[in-house]
């Protein structure tokens, strides 16, 4: 590996306030998605480099328009991210000068279509069994076992009602009378950073029902290991587990984060999210070490 530096070429988004350095490995000869994979902490860093939540690494894909890989900044490779694939999406689209994109996640491919300025995701079906969760959650359910509204111990917390499912990535919901009086750091700690129950972390969600139609919520994010502002497989775990328990009776879900609103369709296919995302700049950063990769 050598010591030189190279002039990598980025552009950064945001989606309800979840933001994200998107590296097209078409525009930056020579720059691998496992370089930038080692060097995601400190494009993330928002004191030392670019700042955000991710980095998304953008090449070619034989199956679709592009694959798009997420490198966080303290953690594993995401599965999936329902923020930044609509940013990616974005990109894309602008890009390809088209309203419709598909694109390889390492949950499969996702089909985007551009609804005004907004992004709309086929995110699928929920999935709610222990044999969804197998590679996350360290656990003597079997594999058949429903993880809706469950009892699970957590230390410091005891016996909390919670589901587990997979919204492409792997979600802890919870439900709250009032997501804003929540020690959220105090769930990322006993649940998120749960090694012995989570080996990669997961996701945690705390949910408050608004009349009964739409839903609060506010995440604390494995691999980042903090609140973000938005998380869009977190707003598709909260309205699919929300709907499939009764607690909400209309198929279009609002989800209020902190950052702005996700809507959730709930089909006979599965879900649907739909948000915005924003291009924010471009620029060029200088990494060492990249030009031999």
């Amino acid at each position: 590996m050598g010591g030189g530096t190279v002039k990598v070429k980025f552009d950064k988004y945001q989606a309800c306030g979840n933001d994200f350095i998107i590296i097209d490995t078409s525009t930056n000869r020579g720059v691998s998605p496992e370089r930038v994979k080692s060097f995601a902490g400190l494009l993330c860093d928002r004191h030392f480099g670019i700042g955000a939540d991710d980095v998304i690494c953008l090449e070619s894909s034989p199956d679709s328009d592009i694959r798009m890989r997420i490198f966080e900044s303290q953690g594993p490779e995401a599965d999936m991210c329902g923020n930044g694939i609509r940013c990616a999406a974005s990109y894309l689209c602008e890009k390809l000068n088209r309203d419709e994109v598909t694109i390889e996640t390492n949950d499969g491919i996702k089909h985007i279509q551009k609804v005004g300025e907004r992004y709309r995701v086929n995110m699928g079906k929920l999935r709610v069994k222990m044999e969804d969760l197998r590679n996350y959650f360290i656990s003597t359910f079997p594999d058949s076992e429903t993880l809706l509204d469950r009892y699970v111990f957590f230390p410091e917390m005891g016996e909390t009602r919670v589901s587990l499912v997979n919204s492409s990535e792997p979600h802890c919901v919870i439900f709250v009378d009032d997501v804003e009086s929540e020690n959220i750091d105090r769930y990322g700690k006993n649940i998120t950073e749960n090694k012995v129950l989570f080996p990669y972390g997961i996701n945690v969600d705390l949910v408050e029902l608004i009349e009964g139609r739409s839903l609060k919520i506010r995440t604390y994010e494995r691999g980042v290991f903090y609140e973000t502002l938005a998380c869009g497989t977190g707003a598709t775990a909260s309205a699919g587990v929300a709907h499939v328990l009764g607690k909400v009776k209309n198929d279009l879900i609002e989800v209020i984060t902190r950052g702005g609103k996700i809507e959730i369709e709930v089909t006979e296919n599965g879900l649907y999210m739909t948000g915005p995302a924003v291009r924010a700049f471009d620029g060029v950063i200088e990494l060492s070490g990249l030009s031999s990769i």
